[in-house]
């Protein structure tokens, strides 16, 4: 993972996210611009192990 790829929280969630700073454990992920007007939109910080690429599947 690189900052600026898009993610998902897991394997079948729907919003996707792009990662806007990176360490060697953590992510600070954003709402990709099609989430970004949503109600309670904001960036967070979260653990790299569970994020995967916005392009898998959930099937």
């Amino acid at each position: 993972m690189q900052t600026g790829d898009r993610v998902k929280l897991h394997a079948h969630g729907v919003t996707t996210f792009e990662i806007t700073e990176l360490d060697d454990t953590h992510a600070t992920i954003t709402p990709s611009e099609t989430h970004a007007d949503a109600p309670g939109a904001y960036p967070f910080r979260i653990l790299r192990a569970g994020l995967v690429p916005a392009n898998t599947e959930g099937h």
